[in-house]
């Protein structure tokens, strides 16, 4: 894909190659399953516009190009990373925070989200600790390991009471910031069987307590 001068000149500011993952970072998860056009705005009112995708697993915002991969970096400059008319990233102290507006508010998520190894594929789709052979069905013949993952997320949630950001992720931060609904939102927990552990549901949850403000 060919850019502008001036593009280019902006890629060569904000864009370092990376070769590959650091032993030190989780395995990428990405948010997106292909590189998508997004509008990168920078705090000086400037934009970029490239295919990107955030890595969930290391907060980390990645531009491809040449089958190469480019993390975006001098993140002090930017001021959000937006796909379309929904999806938007702001950069913050927190670092890359989804803002999603719910129907009573807007809660931000901290992706923290790893690909686990849960086990191996076994007779009749069974999930087995021990390693398995599978026979190919096209003809010709080998043993596979099959493994199985899945994705699991420890992901942080906030909301912005009074413009300073406030951490929901647990029951009692939650409590702490709604103290005097106690009782409704301890209810409404058990009788909708909230999984604090799964955004949906996280959200869901945050979406009535949001709804409880003045």
């Amino acid at each position: 894909m060919k850019y502008p001068g001036y593009v280019k000149n902006i890629l060569a500011i904000v864009f370092s190659l990376v070769g590959s993952v650091s032993q030190a970072q989780n395995e990428p998860v990405f948010f997106f399953e292909q590189f998508l056009h997004a509008k990168i705005h920078f705090k000086n009112r400037s934009v970029t516009i490239v295919p990107m995708n955030y890595d969930a697993a290391n907060d980390k915002m990645y531009f491809k190009r040449d089958g190469q991969l480019m993390e975006l970096v001098n993140l002090t400059t930017v001021d959000s990373v937006v796909w379309g008319k929904k999806v938007c990233f702001p950069y913050t102290n927190h670092g890359f925070l989804e803002k999603v507006k719910l129907t009573h508010g807007t809660v931000f998520i901290q992706w923290r989200v790893k690909n686990v190894n849960v086990g191996y594929r076994g007779a009749l789709g069974s999930i087995t600790q021990a390693k398995v052979d599978r026979v190919y069905s096209a003809g010709s013949r080998g043993s596979q390991h099959a493994d199985v993952y899945q994705l699991k997320n420890n992901n942080n949630y906030y909301i912005i009471p009074e413009d300073s950001f406030k951490e929901v992720t647990t029951l009692k931060q939650l409590l702490k910031q709604f103290p005097h609904h106690t009782t409704a939102i301890e209810t409404f927990v058990k009788e909708h069987n909230i999984q604090m552990q799964q955004p949906h549901s996280m959200l869901e949850l945050l979406d009535y307590c949001l709804s409880l403000q003045p």
